[in-house]
């Protein structure tokens, strides 16, 4: 796979999703368990259609905004400038709205 920079971290993204970072200061596996436990959480609820689209945008900005505890390593991550290599990471809309709304919560 490789390396990717962001900014002035390099992280290293390995089979399977794997990922380090090498400043240490952001843990993106641990942001992306945070959201993909989140969208599979809005998947079971019907939030989200099975093709992976959004149904209900309410009621993802309402799980997001309702539980800001809920995403720390996720903040973070956005925080430390490793928004695009969660994304890289896990794919589609609803994670990229999810992204974007703890991005502007914490920015």
């Amino acid at each position: 796979m490789g390396d990717t920079y962001y900014g002035r971290d390099t992280f290293n993204v390995h089979d399977q999703g794997n990922v380090t970072v090498n400043n240490g200061s952001v843990d993106v596996s641990a942001a992306v368990a945070e959201l993909r436990a989140l969208i599979a959480e809005l998947g079971r609820a019907g939030a989200i259609a099975p093709d992976g689209s959004v149904a209900d945008p309410g009621a993802v900005v309402a799980a997001v905004q309702e539980q800001p505890g809920r995403l720390r390593a996720l903040a973070t991550a956005v925080a430390g400038g490793a928004q695009d290599a969660v994304l890289s990471i896990v794919q589609g809309g609803v994670a990229s709205l999810i992204v974007a709304l703890v991005s502007r919560a914490t920015g």
